[in-house]
């Protein structure tokens, strides 16, 4: 893990605990949030961040799919699968945005501005149309042009032999059964033995572990052990330059 990723790493969950001291993310002592992960926790940190909130995607995605004919099930999934729903991702290969658009395809599809979630939303829902229709309404492969793009699908007759975009489809289609929990984390619940509803740290420390405290002092000392670990890493690191931001 190189330098520059571990300070954003840093940076992120102090803002994680920014947002937890000012309740922006949610009050954690409320039962809206048991049950949720973590992972969610830094999801709605990122939409805190944005400037928007699951309300405001769930309406984009909605209008989305009225304009465009395309579920709005579908648009979730795939918007949760490419970015998570963060506004300003931007993958290695240059993919922007909530639905992960390649400047040039953005372009063509008359996105302006990428890292507007609406105008991004409304880009990918048209690219989607478009490829429902030219498959003749078929998903896999239109997630699979999505994904390994139309050429692809073309050479082999159908989706592609490549492992990422199996699962990636196999996945967004998982998504699909869950849409309605996409945005506001309630898939992401755990039961004990007990029946008291954990927290999901699977992102953190590995699948099937989890917490009962929901409170904000458990949640800011997992990040702050987080940050630690991070620190560490950096310190070690032969780009490291003597300062955290």
């Amino acid at each position: 893990m190189d330098y520059i990723l571990q300070n954003m790493q840093y940076r992120y969950m102090e803002n994680v605990i920014q947002q937890i001291n000012r309740g922006a993310v949610q009050n954690v002592t409320t039962p809206s949030l048991s049950g949720t992960g973590f992972a969610h926790i830094f999801q709605q940190t990122q939409m805190a961040e944005s400037g928007i909130s699951a309300g405001d995607l769930d309406a984009i995605f909605e209008e989305a799919s009225r304009t465009y004919g395309v579920p709005a099930d579908l648009l979730k999934a795939v918007g949760k699968m490419e970015s998570n729903f963060d506004p300003y991702a931007q993958s290695g290969a240059g993919a922007q945005g909530v639905m992960q658009l390649m400047p040039a395809t953005a372009q063509s599809l008359g996105v302006t501005d990428p890292f507007d979630a609406r105008s991004n939303i409304m880009g990918g829902a048209k690219y989607l149309s478009d490829l429902l229709a030219r498959y003749d309404g078929n998903v896999d492969l239109a997630l699979a042009a999505y994904n390994a793009g139309s050429g692809n699908v073309e050479k082999y007759g159908g989706v592609p032999p490549f492992q990422e975009t199996q699962n990636y489809i196999s996945r967004v289609k998982e998504y699909m059964g869950d849409a309605g929990n996409l945005l506001t984390g309630g898939s992401g619940s755990v039961r004990n033995v007990s029946g008291k509803t954990g927290v999901n740290l699977c992102p953190l420390c590995g699948e099937g572990k989890q917490v009962t405290d929901t409170s904000g002092e458990m949640l800011t000392l997992l990040s702050e052990l987080f940050k630690v670990q991070i620190q560490r890493q950096m310190i070690s690191s032969d780009d490291f330059t003597g300062t955290f931001v």
